[in-house]
């Protein structure tokens, strides 16, 4: 076999393994599977994944892989998602406006507990986290006004610093604040901050495809 016959196998067989690399993670990533446990951040300030809500301390330090933090909604009936609009930022997805979604008619709403209607279209981001100290893969998933803003600000330093070293990713350490609601009697509300604390070569992380992916149910995304 000459060289160029061998370079031409080569670029074949990278491209078929990275075409398998992509084809699960999006099995493991599309829909409302998420790669790992789920990780959310809850009204009373404390980090807690998996269907057990076991707590995660503050200062755990994670790497946060950019390529698969998506944005959009999801449309959840009877307390299950039944439909999205969910797309990675990787590939330059915009998501629609709301009223360019459908589920409009107010009257056919669910209703909260205090009998007003609830938006069946939830805007919603998540992104792959993964603790080096027990190797473990969670998705941190937000719909809150302060979850959105911490995964903003991530992606503006992450975006920063792609111009100067591109292929490394944040360690972020998990850690929240919080702030007097403008009516007082609502108390502070708590909100996460994902403060990047160094920096990692991304090809050197574990490929997403070793993870495994679970479902999830609103009842377990209530809070965050």
């Amino acid at each position: 076999m000459d060289n160029d016959t061998r370079d031409v196998a080569m670029r074949g067989e990278t491209a078929l393994t990275t075409a398998r690399y992509f084809e699960k993670y999006g099995q493991a990533a599309s829909g409302r599977r998420f790669v790992g446990d789920l990780l959310k951040f809850g009204k009373d300030g404390v980090y807690v994944a998996g269907q057990e809500n076991r707590e995660i301390p503050r200062g755990a330090r994670m790497v946060a892989y950019m390529d698969s933090l998506r944005v959009g909604w999801v449309c959840w009936e009877d307390g299950r998602p039944v439909d999205d609009r969910m797309g990675l930022v990787a590939e330059g997805f915009v998501p629609p406006k709301r009223s360019d979604l459908d589920r409009t008619d107010q009257s056919q709403w669910e209703e909260f507990d205090g009998g007003e209607p609830r938006d069946p279209w939830q805007f919603s981001n998540d992104l792959v986290l993964f603790d080096p100290q027990n190797e473990q893969f969670y998705t941190f998933v937000t719909s809150s006004r302060g979850g959105l803003g911490a995964l903003g600000e991530l992606s503006k330093a992450y975006g920063q610093r792609l111009r100067q070293a591109p292929g490394e990713w944040p360690i972020v350490s998990l850690e929240g604040d919080s702030y007097q609601h403008r009516i007082r009697s609502r108390g502070r509300i708590k909100f996460p901050i994902l403060r990047v604390a160094s920096w990692v070569v991304a090809k050197d992380q574990p490929a997403l495809e070793s993870a495994e992916s679970q479902e999830i149910e609103q009842d377990q995304l209530s809070g965050f």
